[in-house]
């Protein structure tokens, strides 16, 4: 990017960033309340914990500091942030679907649902990974830049060659049948069948 150049955010990468950064609190939040320094009610049903509950609070924990780490790299629209993005949101849809299963609530994971659903989809959205590639392109030195047209350019060679009709190897001839067994000799005629009697 060249020096005087003002870099403009697009306004849907700023909401990936916030919505990133909204699953971290929400994770950070969720691990108090599993150590019961917090609780919340919802629709009238408090939800608490008397005895701490250190597995779930340090795997909380865990999953918050990725969502930071992501909202980072949304925020400064970075490559690795896509995939990691796309990793953590269907990590987070998965492992809600199967707490369910194991006691949570449907009221603890509709906030992580929808939050990872949301930046999922729209970073399958056509276009979207678009904008942090062309971004992480003008972040290369021109060095680097050259080496990854260089490379680019040995990629399509090598497809060509192996994808050109007449580049196909010839297929290898089908091995031979094997020969057929001989026929049983013919039994020799004995003394007795020539002499005719």
């Amino acid at each position: 990017m060249a020096q005087g150049q003002a870099f403009h955010r697009p306004i849907g990468v700023t909401l990936l960033a916030a919505g990133a950064f909204l699953a971290a609190l929400y994770e950070v939040w969720r691990a108090l309340v599993f150590v019961g320094a917090a609780k919340f009610t919802f629709i009238g049903k408090e939800v608490a914990f008397s005895d701490p509950q250190w597995g779930q609070a340090l795997w909380a924990l865990i999953i918050a500091a990725i969502w930071i780490w992501v909202a980072l790299g949304f925020w400064r629209v970075r490559a690795y942030a896509v995939q990691f993005g796309i990793f953590v949101s269907l990590f987070t849809l998965i492992w809600g679907f199967m707490a369910l299963l194991f006691g949570s609530t449907v009221e603890a994971e509709t906030i992580p649902w929808l939050l990872a659903g949301a930046i999922f989809f729209y970073l399958s959205y056509p276009g979207v990974q678009k904008q942090f590639m062309d971004h992480e392109m003008s972040l290369m030195t021109p060095e680097q830049r050259a080496a990854y047209d260089q490379m680019q350019a040995a990629q399509m060679a090598m497809a060509k060659a192996s994808y050109a009709p007449g580049a196909m190897p010839a297929a290898p001839a089908a091995p031979a049948a094997p020969a057929a067994p001989a026929a049983a000799a013919a039994p020799k005629p004995t003394d007795s069948d020539s002499s005719g009697g």
